[in-house]
């Protein structure tokens, strides 16, 4: 039997060995392809996310109705008194100006001053209409803006709805929970605001969101209520913080806890119609 020529291998071994290496060159391939394709699919599924989620129907800064100036928050925040306090916190729905008037019902209002300057933050709420056939939609805004001459500046938009729904729809802020804090004495002001929405034929939980800005800066809860029927167990309820809670001060994000945990609850039934 003849030997090897140096390190040469049997035919039949050095064929395997190629089919081998060419197996795992098309692995790889449909590999790279499948990694891509998620990516690119969730890509995709956050470009057409449904409108229902408030997250992708927020109006981007500077997308403003009202054509107000804007400013880069980096920008501000070299011309602004970190030292300054919030202070001249006033509510009502009669310190939003005729000029910043959307056409929809006023909710509620905060007008107050810290570093950015005076401000103004408000609610609004559409009116139910009809879409087609039986399905109706409703609109909830929120606004802040600095006022200043010749004309405010503008800051920020929520824009969030209800829309083909034919059955009852829910959308509602809740009452008395805007806030204005400094939690972390910056002297920019923290607005927190709460409410509720749905669409249903039925008596089930509401979803709950929770918003709060400082400045620019924009943190998000999201879930459903408590609901307590009469003598019925009550309902879970569901608590999820938006990512952006992840870089917040631990002092934000436990007021924000708070705020949810003091508006999550909602009690019907004969037992508390009394």
């Amino acid at each position: 039997m003849k030997k090897l020529k140096g390190a040469a291998l049997p035919f039949f071994i050095n064929k395997k060995l190629k089919n081998t290496e060419m197996k795992l060159y098309f692995i790889t391939i449909i590999l790279v392809i499948f990694i891509s394709s998620c990516n690119s699919n969730e890509s995709d599924s956050t470009k057409n996310a449904a409108p229902s989620e408030e997250v992708k129907r927020e109006n981007k800064i500077g997308d403003d109705p009202h054509e107000g100036v804007n400013m880069h928050m980096d920008t501000m925040l070299r011309h602004v008194d970190h030292l300054a306090e919030v202070t001249d916190i006033e509510y009502g729905v009669d310190r939003v100006p005729a000029s910043l008037y959307d056409g929809n019902k006023i909710i509620e209002a905060v007008k107050w001053k810290d570093s950015l300057g005076v401000n103004l933050l408000f609610i609004t709420l559409s009116e139910e209409r009809s879409q087609f056939g039986e399905n109706r939609i409703r609109e909830l805004f929120a606004y802040q803006y600095i006022l200043e001459e010749p004309r405010p500046r503008f800051l920020w938009k929520i824009y969030d709805f209800v829309k083909d729904c034919p059955f009852d729809i829910t959308l509602a802020y809740m009452d008395k929970s805007l806030t204005v804090t400094d939690l972390n004495d910056n002297g920019i002001a923290e607005t927190t605001f709460l409410y509720k929405l749905s669409c249903r034929s039925d008596v089930s939980p509401d979803d709950m969101k929770l918003i709060m800005h400082e400045g620019f800066k924009k943190f998000a809860i999201r879930g459903s209520m408590i609901l307590k029927i009469n003598d019925e167990e009550p309902t879970k309820g569901e608590m999820n913080l938006d990512v952006s809670f992840e870089d917040a001060q631990r002092v934000l994000r436990n007021y924000a806890i708070g705020q949810w945990d003091k508006f999550n609850k909602e009690f019907v039934g004969e037992k508390y119609d009394k």
